[in-house]
Formats: C-alpha cells, sequence, structure tokens
C-alpha cells in the first residue's frame, strides 16, 4: 500500500479512536492496528528523507560539478 493510502487510514483509525461510542475492544484492536501503521510510516518515512539530497554547487570545482549532501530536518 503506498505511504498516502497508509497514513489515511491510520488518520481513520483516529477518528474511530476518538468516537466515544467504540468500545474497548474495539478501541485496543484499533491501537495495535494503528501502531504498526505508525511504526511502517514512520521507518518508511526515514528511509525517504535519506534519499532527499540537497544539490549544490562546488565553487572551488568547474562550474558543472556539484555537491550532494544529506538533507537535514529543520529543528522547530
Amino acid at each position: 500500500m503506498k505511504f498516502e493510502e497508509e497514513l489515511k487510514k491510520l488518520e481513520e483509525i483516529n477518528g474511530k479512536l476518538q468516537n466515544r461510542d467504540t468500545d474497548l475492544t474495539e478501541a485496543v484492536e484499533l491501537y495495535e492496528s494503528g501502531m504498526k501503521i505508525a511504526k511502517k510510516l514512520d521507518k518508511e518515512l526515514s528511509a525517504l528523507e535519506r534519499r532527499v539530497e540537497i544539490v549544490t554547487g562546488n565553487p572551488s570545482d568547474d562550474e558543472d560539478s556539484v555537491v550532494t549532501e544529506p538533507y537535514q530536518l529543520p529543528i522547530t
């Protein structure tokens, strides 16, 4: 399943968990399912972040060369 589809499924689970009509057994099952999806998405997102690179020109080399640096998420 695609990342976006899994994320939507996680959002649906979250909505069901916020519904006060969900019984305890179903809530626990939803929670477990949601945690599995969240861990999978976190792992996939981490792998995607490692693939993102910033391409910058290196002024010490000729103008056609490029240097790549791993992308760092800004700290908020």
